[in-house]
């Protein structure tokens, strides 16, 4: 399957921080549409009409995406087990393990957040009637976000919560098999039953179902989208039918024939492959090198350095697309889990422009740059009063767990300009 970009960056170039949404931990990155290479132009146009619409309730209802640090947690044998990291699913810690992981971490407020939270989900998790079966004895795990008003990310929700997710089952290797929401919110109710919804720092709470409006402009928006995912589709001259990973084969096929084009077809071939599929073993650097001329050989590796910019360029006007619908749908829900969503927008509307005046005035050249670009992203999918007080929208089609983000990704990149330089 051809890799996503985020794939690539994760799993290939272990880039840590970046200028992308990336979710960390257990969880991993939750996926936009544009990441799922076998939906088709179809299912894009499927996924506009329902969310203009107000309408995307295709297999669960739609829940919010919160703003928070996530966590993982179990019961085996009667006793709660927590999970951070892939390699905690394996092995998860308990309590003890827990406070001593986060012993020495060099925030304060992360250490404390974890270790409340843990503490919290100790007391509460056993109490559910039949725990170890629910948990498939240790092998599912409780996905959840934490949410502690002391230390927040982007978003203030001016309350102190956890938030169930989804059931993830994992085959006791560390594999996650596959995500169910409807025990998250069962088990909130059984823990609210026995009283143990409400502990000594965080409330329990189940997945924050939004409220989806209509959009108002509904026909001509839905024909802005159509007419952009149009353009795409017929780019390579492809069809509704075809999957949108045939679109980025067309894409580094015509990035290797206008780069490349007196080169053999064989090496083409391989450098496709190389690049679109991160595949190393068809034709590797020592193959080339057999193959290619040395100023051919120097072209190449030039490519190879600037790919990580090509992948971006390649998904790029997917992610604009999805992300301006993002905005669009979310501008239209309610119900968020912030308590006074309207005074949080309100706040982090000043808060983009008082932080974005203030870089400009005394940044350096480099950051001023970066402000300008994320500022001019912001205002292609909406502008700063399309800023609404959530992460975004999360919601499962064709059996795919996926999100709209809206304008989240561009004032993450705004606060991280703002907060750390970079």
């Amino acid at each position: 399957m051809l890799l996503t970009y985020r794939e690539f960056l994760l799993e290939k170039l272990d880039v840590g921080h970046s200028d992308l949404i990336l979710e960390g931990g257990a969880a991993g990155h939750m996926p936009h549409p544009f990441d799922y290479n076998d939906l088709t132009f179809a299912d894009f146009r499927k996924i506009v009409t329902a969310g203009l619409s107000g309408e995307l309730n295709f297999e669960e209802v739609a829940v919010e995406k919160t703003d928070g640090q996530n966590f993982f947690a179990t019961v085996k044998d009667g006793k709660t087990l927590f999970s951070r990291n892939k390699g905690q699913l394996i092995a998860p810690l308990d309590l003890n393990g827990i406070v001593d992981a986060f012993a020495d971490h060099a925030v304060e407020k992360v250490r404390q957040i974890f270790t409340l939270a843990a503490q919290d989900l100790d007391a509460a998790l056993p109490k559910i009637k039949n725990a170890d079966k629910v948990f498939n004895n240790g092998t599912s795990f409780l996905n959840m976000e934490l949410i502690w008003t002391q230390n927040p990310n982007v978003i203030n929700y001016d309350r102190d919560v956890i938030q169930f997710h989804n059931m993830n089952h994992t085959d006791g290797k560390g594999i996650i098999t596959g995500a169910d929401s409807k025990p998250a919110h069962e088990l909130v109710k059984i823990l609210k039953k026995v009283g143990a919804n409400q502990q000594k720092t965080f409330n329990i709470i189940p997945p924050q179902i939004l409220k989806l409006g209509k959009n108002i402009n509904f026909d001509k928006r839905k024909e802005y989208y159509f007419s952009k995912i149009n353009d795409l589709r017929d780019t390579f001259g492809l069809s509704d039918g075809d999957e949108v990973k045939m679109y980025h084969e067309g894409w580094w096929r015509k990035q290797v024939e206008d780069n490349f084009g007196d080169l053999t077809a064989d090496l083409k071939e391989g450098l496709f492959l190389r690049w679109a599929y991160e595949d190393k073993q068809t034709l590797n650097m020592v193959a080339i090198k057999k193959l290619a001329s040395s100023e051919q050989l120097k072209e190449i590796k030039a490519f190879d350095k600037i790919r990580l910019k090509k992948y971006k360029e390649n998904i790029l006007p997917f992610e604009n697309l999805f992300l301006e619908l993002g905005a669009d749908v979310l501008m239209n829900a309610s119900n968020f889990v912030a308590a006074n969503p309207e005074l949080e927008k309100q706040k982090l509307h000043d808060k983009i422009r008082k932080a974005a005046k203030d870089v400009k005035l005394n940044g350096n050249l480099a950051q001023v740059e970066k402000i300008e670009a994320e500022i001019k992203r912001l205002e292609s999918i909406g502008g700063v009063e399309s800023i609404v007080p959530t992460e975004g929208i999360v919601f499962k089609y064709k059996g795919k767990i996926m999100k709209l983000t809206g304008t989240f990704a561009a004032i993450n990149q705004l606060m991280g300009i703002i907060k750390y330089g970079r």
